[in-house]
């Protein structure tokens, strides 16, 4: 598929979900900042405690969807600029940003080929973004536009469990995404995408507790996050998890 069939079905989608999303505008606790939010999602672990004090802070979100964690960055005193492939998204991340009452530089671009001068920003930030990219052609945009020594962080699916594949491809659950061109992560396109990077670990999250997502949103079952925390220490079952966390330095 080339890159514009890519962006036009993409766009689409995404434009087809933002639709949906904009008849409620989430109106976040006035306590909740980044900091806040990635200490208690088990999405981010250790994400807070990577990037640091990111007030004044340049900060790229690639793929900002509706809008949410550019809001929490901005209410930490980040300086935030996201982009989106739908213009639909675009606009609903600015009106979320708005309604919770801050201001952030938001604009319609692919991922491929980035609109923003080299060395631009401290840190770089995306969840669920990479693996609807093409490495080869992205990866060299996403170094050019970090400054050196700066930070990239990105909460991705992975691809190598085959049950969980069958699942995401078959199997209805609540607010559940069509899968479109995107593709998880295998331990390969993770070192594609980090290749430049001078430091790179990666943290495989969510075995058990993956069944969580089964059930919707916010939910918490406590015995299988327990069990994870062992299970977690094994290489074979670490593969098998439903998402990873690519902690970076330029």
């Amino acid at each position: 598929m080339s890159l514009d069939d890519r962006y036009r079905s993409e766009t689409e989608k995404w434009d087809q979900i933002a639709k949906k999303q904009s008849q409620h505008v989430e109106i976040l606790p006035p306590e909740l900042d980044f900091h806040a939010f990635a200490q208690r999602d088990e999405e981010f672990p250790g994400v807070s405690e990577f990037l640091g004090d990111i007030r004044g802070k340049q900060i790229l979100e690639l793929g900002c969807g509706a809008g949410k964690m550019a809001t929490l960055l901005a209410r930490s005193g980040a300086d935030v600029t996201a982009f989106d492939l739908s213009p639909k998204s675009v606009a609903l991340a600015r009106t979320m940003a708005r309604a919770n009452g801050v201001e952030i530089k938001a604009l319609v671009s692919a991922g491929e080929h980035l609109p923003f001068a080299s060395e631009a920003f401290d840190i770089v930030i995306g969840k669920s973004i990479l693996h609807h990219l093409v490495p080869e052609i992205a990866r060299h945009d996403l170094y050019r536009v970090l400054k050196k020594d700066g930070k990239m962080v990105f909460v991705e699916p992975l691809g190598m469990n085959p049950i969980l594949t069958f699942i995401r491809k078959h199997v209805p659950y609540p607010h559940k995404a069509v899968v479109g061109v995107d593709r998880p992560l295998t331990y390969d396109d993770i070192n594609a995408w980090t290749v430049d990077a001078r430091q790179t670990r990666y943290q495989e999250i969510q075995f058990l507790s993956m069944i969580e997502r089964g059930f919707g949103w916010n939910n918490n079952f406590r015995l299988l996050r327990k069990m994870d925390e062992s299970l977690l220490r094994f290489p074979l079952i670490r593969r098998l998890c439903r998402y990873v966390v690519i902690y970076s330095v330029k």
